[in-house]
């Protein structure tokens, strides 16, 4: 009898394991890790306008919230799922940079990040759509929080603009010794690595989308389904290695 309980208790253990995460946490690589290890050398400039821009990436979960549409990569929500795309190379330094629009709406978040395996070193841009005008960045370090609170920023000169409204420039850059932010060419966040402290040395993969937000304790806030579905677009994606 105990065999046959400890076997139940194994198999339970399986398919819990294999069931698929909610689109609340869909981008969450902190949690699900993404990277493959697939290094490259070989820079890349995907313009959406492409009819197979779409074809260089992976779709890792809501396809049909995927699509290509007036020479961009729109990234859908619904009340059934969010989207996650990535990019099937990576690199250990180099620098990732989208033109992109983010989705407005409560609860609704917009991403582009780099991160390794689980437990995942983390580089986020993160646009939280009942804030318009801000977008944030936030580092993880094996999984966790190094600084405590996300840094917003506004749009060049600080001079605050709907980001839900046009298209802007994001980059991350990963040096040794160092991480940067940037909108539309503008430095607006530099990570040194110091010694002693924490330092996202392992965040190689990209992965971008939008995903349900209504979970997240609040931050967030709770999506209203009934002024769905909500869209963000990204009109092209640029990927650069340095080796």
């Amino acid at each position: 009898m105990l065999h046959i309980v400890s076997l139940v208790i194994y198999l339970f253990g399986i398919a819990t394991s294999l069931a698929a995460p909610t689109s609340s946490n869909r981008l969450n690589a902190r949690q699900t890790g993404s990277s493959v290890g697939r290094y490259t050398c070989e820079s890349a400039v995907l313009d959406f306008s492409d009819p197979q821009a779409l074809s260089k990436f992976n779709v890792e979960w809501c396809p049909q919230n995927v699509y290509q549409s007036n020479g961009t990569l729109v990234w859908r929500l619904t009340s059934e799922c969010g989207t996650t795309v990535t990019y099937p190379w990576d690199f250990q330094y180099g620098k990732i940079e989208g033109r992109i629009r983010m989705a407005p709406g409560s609860g609704v978040v917009t991403s582009m990040l780099l991160a390794g395996p689980a437990p995942s070193d983390e580089l986020d841009w993160e646009w939280v759509g009942k804030d318009i005008w801000t977008v944030q960045s936030m580092y993880f370090v094996k999984g966790q929080r190094v600084d405590p609170n996300a840094q917003f920023f506004h749009t060049p000169g600080n001079v605050p603009q709907d980001m839900s409204a046009g298209f802007h420039n994001y980059a991350i850059e990963v040096n040794k010794d160092s991480i940067k932010w940037y909108i539309d060419d503008w430095l607006t966040r530099t990570l040194p690595r110091t010694s002693g402290v924490p330092f996202p040395s392992d965040a190689s993969g990209t992965r971008m989308g939008v995903w349900d937000g209504s979970q997240t304790s609040g931050w967030a806030g709770t999506v209203n389904w009934a002024q769905g579905p909500f869209t963000a677009e990204m009109q092209w994606f640029k990927f650069t290695p340095y080796c």
